[in-house]
């Protein structure tokens, strides 16, 4: 009998992963109707005859949209009630991440990883194994980057992507569990810093700081112009902007190590030695350990083979690479978020 209960629930977790593409497709189904934005605008739960008569979409298969809510009741996306004898749907926890103009909300990046271009190359993970080159290039048959520049209309999506990983959820706790990482410089370089609101925020809460982001050409163009950043336009492989600090906030697990080690380099050539430093801001990967964020930070490991053929690092990858970079020393603060900081000290 014990047996025959291990392979039942052996046999339920095999098919959670055979269908684990559906629930993310139905979340993705949920952001394009709206549900979630419609539920919270209202304030209260919702019959499904008033949530059928505010989905932009005309006419609604009214069972269908019954069966996909039904389903989302299950994932614990929405609530369900039924105070009058007719069901209502409301916002569950994780609902709320579906809600635009949320500062936590999760709809751009979602809406980035279900894009068909970036899905695809997850069927290019065997070929991935064989030679060089990443999934991505196997699939698409160019890199991510050129990617970017071919199709200008998935730039800005998967900027915003970006912006909702690392300035809504990372920054928020680099701020929150980091104040003393800031202290003691008064300049900050943001190299790779994309469109500058992760360095906004920073200048906000520490306005002591000249924050600078630094990146290349085309993204200072389109990036917004916010009075506490300067923008510079450059080539993170050729050269780094001098500054007390230099940040690297999800730069070097793109890359492979000679890479890392070239703009390790550069970085120590632009900061003083006397107090000066780098920070970053990446996953520091332990396998074994038995943190609820493990199998993400190993999944991210994953999306780096698959799309940019970097890597997440341990700690002891991380201390080859910084010893080789010219750093001797190194600290390691561990945050709200998937990610560390490391401080790297050259002197």
């Amino acid at each position: 009998m014990e047996i025959q209960k291990e392979v039942q629930a052996a046999d339920v977790e095999i098919r959670k992963f055979g269908y684990g593409f559906a629930d993310i497709l139905v979340i993705r189904c949920a952001i394009q109707l709206g549900i979630a934005d419609i539920i919270h605008k209202q304030g209260e739960p919702l019959t499904l005859s008033e949530l059928e008569a505010q989905i932009p979409v005309k006419p609604v298969n009214t069972d269908h949209l019954h069966r996909l809510m039904r389903y989302m009741v299950h994932m614990k996306i929405f609530t369900k009630e039924t105070p009058d004898g007719e069901e209502r749907y409301g916002l569950a926890p994780l609902g709320k991440f579906l809600v635009n103009g949320w500062d936590r909300n999760m709809v751009s990046a979602i809406l980035a990883v279900t894009d068909k271009d970036f899905m695809v190359p997850w069927y290019r993970l065997k070929d991935s194994l064989v030679g060089e080159g990443t999934a991505f290039e196997k699939a698409l048959g160019k890199t991510i980057c050129e990617c970017m520049a071919d199709h200008p209309e998935k730039k800005k999506p998967f900027n915003e992507a970006m912006a909702c990983d690392t300035t809504r959820l990372l920054t928020s706790a680099l701020i929150q569990d980091c104040k003393d990482l800031f202290q003691g410089i008064m300049s900050l370089v943001d190299v790779g810093g994309g469109t500058g609101t992760a360095m906004r925020d920073i200048a906000k809460t520490f306005p002591h700081l000249k924050c600078t982001i630094y990146d290349l050409p085309h993204v200072i163009a389109d990036s917004p112009d916010y009075p506490e950043v300067d923008r510079i336009a450059g080539n993170m492989f050729k050269h780094i902007p001098s500054a007390d600090g230099i940040l690297l906030k999800c730069i070097l697990h793109d890359l492979g190590d000679r890479q890392c080690i070239e703009i390790l380099q550069r970085c120590k050539e632009s900061v003083p030695r006397e107090g000066g430093k780098v920070i970053i801001v990446d996953i520091v990967l332990d396998p074994e350990s038995t943190d609820p964020l493990t199998k993400a930070r190993l999944r991210l490991d994953l999306d780096m083979m698959v799309y940019t053929g970097g890597k997440e690092r341990s700690e002891a990858e991380w201390k080859k690479l910084l010893n080789a970079a010219g750093f001797p020393r190194y600290k390691i603060l561990h945050i709200a978020a998937v990610q560390s900081v490391i401080e790297a000290y050259p002197y």
